[in-house]
């Protein structure tokens, strides 16, 4: 899919406060019990015998939620909830009732009362307890919420004016386009914020008054025009608002202001200033938008607290979200055990099919319930685009789909289903605040799901999973990337700045004694002096050659140029470069390739094996060998590579040498940049780490393959095949 947007909880306080008004001890002690079984939360615990002591210590203590018993000694429940109500002067409660029978009608009077949720004492458990103060405390943080979002809106409604009237004080300080128009040439002249405005690069504008109108929006280009004229016949200055149109087809809005300077009577040029006012004009549309969420989210709710009815509720919800988002159809789409799927519920257009009742299984689908299951929404603006298999392509047009979103419900802490939007007659790119009220509305019908779920199925336990521990593992993650990256980015520094000091410190003081004339009698220490500074410019050359190369290979912006060579010859070229270090390393160097043409690059394979070369020998033993053998070699069904006569055949190649080999946990990273086996090697063999990195990166733009096999303390054999 095109957005896979992550929902992410936040580390809330794990502890609650629950006050328990119970004139039966044995009771009070059982529910102390079942919530001190719960690991999830730290509970604080209160405890009333009767109603007034219970409504005195909730004024008191104002805790999270109370469980309240049905018959009290100095009143009942429903009594106990109407003076809580006057007392703190809100109709919904965070209470859940406790009875000890079942009865249909007082769960419903308790429910109209004020009380979020009703057991049965007979029926108590640990998780439908917990489940049940859960839900409670959760649509009581639900309506605060929704209150206080109402608040702010207002308090921003009352401030837009003064923030709109700031922002024009702060444009002397702030960063501002500048035009300057010649009214008698028709040339005109930009700064550099001015071009980024019209999202051009620096110089890009090349002065002409129609380049400057291509980029108005096409309602807005006589108005602009106008509002140059009126600046002339009316000789003041004068602002105005416009939108441009970028050339990736994006429209943002322009606020201008300018004034016409004259000569001898007439108008011979125009000076302004220009500023993006996309935030203002987003964020008034934002208002609106989110006052419209919150009218559909509270709407919902009300509808929940009213009602038991699920299928009115599923079908309120997708003819709500039809249409506040003006698309074409919105279904809801409930997971059976199997993860087939039924359309269970439906809202669609005139013209467009009707999927009500529909079973569909789509492995695609399947491969998202990990996201699904951790309340991840998932986008897609256009199907054309997706990378998905032929027949998966074939079904979404079947069902007139062009576009979708999709967003998981939850009956507790399980996948129930889906809430999906379709557009069927163009692409559409969702936006956040789009995603973010349907994940709203979702949550809504998740509470109405586990409300209905309880008055129906109160025998059956709900199957919880810990998201607080998923979450935590994924920020856990997320610090060890972060810790590795700067790991990374510490060894690259602490590599180059010894590969730079290293030479650098050999030429400063070679060149200095020469410098100093101390040699001006002895040429041959002369000679050796400016042999170390050419051998350390050399070394310097590398590394940089070396850090390019690699930038360049993993941009491609190097071309391979290939032509037919004969396999033995190259590997030969290697030797020969290396053969100078492994004489002075005391290396002997074997090779066994036969003569085979292969269609390459010729100088990027020596390069491939110079550097397999250099490593071996710069970590083989005094006396030791390292030996380079080819074969032609074809895969096998396994993938792995063996010796057979094959229509497409590979040069297998292997650099093997005995010297302290790498040990198993750094085989997989060895082939990353500034990766060495220790990150002493920087200082006592030399190298910046990227040789491998660039083998690699040369080997797979031939469509070859490159990896190593190596036991700690007895050597390495790096494998290297080519078509």
């Amino acid at each position: 899919m095109d957005t896979i947007l992550q929902q992410k909880g936040n580390a809330h306080d794990r502890s609650r406060t629950i006050l328990i008004v119970e004139d039966a001890q044995i009771y009070r002690e059982l529910l102390c019990a079942y919530l001190h079984q719960d690991p999830r939360y730290t509970y604080t615990i209160l405890q009333a015998e009767t109603g007034a002591q219970g409504l005195q210590q909730y004024q008191i203590d104002r805790p999270d939620a109370i469980l309240l018993d049905y018959l009290l000694p100095d009143m009942n429940g429903l009594e106990f909830l109407h003076a809580l109500q006057e007392q703190i002067a809100q109709p919904d409660l965070p209470v859940v009732m406790l009875t000890s029978y079942q009865d249909e009608n007082l769960a419903i009077q308790a429910v109209a009362s004020g009380a979020q949720q009703y057991l049965c004492k007979s029926s108590l458990t640990t998780e439908n307890l917990r489940l049940s103060l859960h839900n409670a405390i959760k649509q009581g943080e639900l309506l605060r919420q929704v209150a206080e979002l109402q608040a702010q809106n207002d308090r921003q409604l009352a401030v837009l004016h003064q923030q709109e009237e700031q922002l024009r004080l702060a444009l002397a300080s702030a960063r501002m386009g500048i035009w300057d128009w010649n009214l008698l040439t028709g040339k005109i002249e930009w700064n550099r914020e001015q071009e980024e405005l019209f999202g051009l690069l620096p110089g890009s504008f090349d002065g002409n008054a129609e380049t400057f109108a291509r980029y108005i929006h096409p309602e807005d280009r006589p108005l602009v025009l106008q509002f140059v004229g009126k600046m002339i016949e009316e000789r003041a200055i004068l602002c105005h608002q416009f939108r441009i149109i970028w050339a990736d087809g994006s429209i943002h809005w322009i606020e201008t202001r300018g004034e016409v300077h004259f000569e001898a009577g007439q108008a011979y040029r125009t000076i302004g200033t220009a500023l993006n006012i996309d935030e203002r004009q987003q964020a008034q549309q934002m208002l609106q938008d989110r006052l419209e969420q919150q009218r559909l989210v509270m709407d919902l709710t009300g509808r929940i607290r009213r009602s038991l009815d699920l299928s009115e509720i599923l079908q309120t919800t997708v003819d709500e979200v039809r249409q506040f988002l003006q698309t074409d159809r919105v279904i809801v789409y409930e997971f059976s055990p199997d993860w087939t799927g039924t359309v269970i519920v439906e809202s669609v257009g005139a013209g467009w099919r009707a999927i009500l009742n529909t079973q569909i299984y789509v492995t695609c689908i399947e491969s998202y319930l990990g996201d699904f299951q951790q309340g991840c929404a998932v986008a897609c603006a256009d199907i054309c685009n997706m990378d998905v298999a032929e027949w998966y392509l074939q079904l979404l047009e079947s069902l007139q789909i062009r576009a979708n979103l999709l967003v998981p419900i939850f009956k507790g802490d399980e996948l129930w289903g889906l809430l999906v939007a379709h557009n069927c007659s163009a692409p559409r790119p969702w936006q956040t605040s789009e995603i973010d009220l349907v994940k709203q509305l979702a949550s809504q019908v998740s509470i109405a799901i586990q409300q209905a779920d309880l008055f129906t199925q109160a025998q059956i336990e709900l199957t919880q999973r810990k998201q607080a521990e998923m979450t935590l593992q994924l920020l856990n993650a997320e610090l060890a990337q972060r810790q590795a990256v700067e790991e990374l980015k510490d060894e690259f520094i602490g590599i180059v700045s010894h590969e730079l000091r290293t030479p650098l410190t050999s030429m400063r003081g070679s060149l200095g004694i020469l410098a100093m004339g101390l040699m001006d009698d002895e040429p041959a220490q002369m000679k050796q002096m400016i042999q170390i500074a050419a051998v350390e410019t050399e070394r310097l050359v590398r590394m940089v050659n070396d850090i390019l190369d690699l930038e360049k290979l993993n941009a491609d912006r190097t071309p391979l140029e290939r032509e037919w060579c004969d396999a033995a010859a190259l590997i030969q070229q290697a030797i020969d470069i290396m053969s100078s270090s492994a004489d002075a390393a005391r290396v002997r160097l074997e090779l066994d390739c036969p003569s085979a043409q292969i269609w390459v690059a010729p100088d990027r394979i020596v390069q491939i094996f110079t550097n397999l070369l250099c490593n071996a020998i710069k970590f083989s033993h005094p006396d030791g060998v390292v030996s380079i053998v080819a074969k032609i070699a074809a895969p096998d069904e396994n993938g792995s590579t063996q010796l057979a006569n094959s229509p497409s055949p590979q040069i297998y190649f292997t650099v093997e040498d005995r010297g302290r080999g790498i040990p198993p946990h750094k085989l997989e990273t060895i082939f990353d940049r500034f990766q060495q086996v220790d990150s002493s090697d920087a200082r006592d063999k030399g190298g910046t780490g990227l040789g491998l990195a660039i083998c690699k990166s040369i080997v797979l733009q031939h469509q070859g393959r490159i990896w190593v096999e190596s036991i700690w303390g007895q050597g390495s054999t790096f494998f290297v095949t080519l078509p």
